[in-house]
């Protein structure tokens, strides 16, 4: 459960869809954090991670980050798992 903390500290700061400024639950993005934490054991790059994350948010809302968006994040999550 370890990984699913460091993946929310980082999704959380990063706020993607801005649902915590809108004062949404903290574990708002619980479903999309599992999701992302389950990808970390099939990714070979951060890149492959960044699309990752992005197909994830498509998957949950529809949302075309786009990868480029998402890379920071990725690159965070990356540098704690390597």
């Amino acid at each position: 459960m370890g990984k699913f903390y460091f993946v929310k500290e980082i999704i959380d700061e990063w706020a993607p869809i801005g649902l915590l400024g809108l004062g949404c639950p903290d574990d708002e993005y619980a479903p999309e954090i599992r999701d992302i934490v389950e990808l970390l054991n099939d990714m070979n790059t951060v890149e492959e991670l960044a699309v990752g994350i992005n197909e994830v948010f498509i998957k949950w809302f529809g949302e075309d980050l786009t990868i480029q968006k998402c890379y920071p994040a990725a690159l965070k999550i990356w540098n704690k798992i390597s």
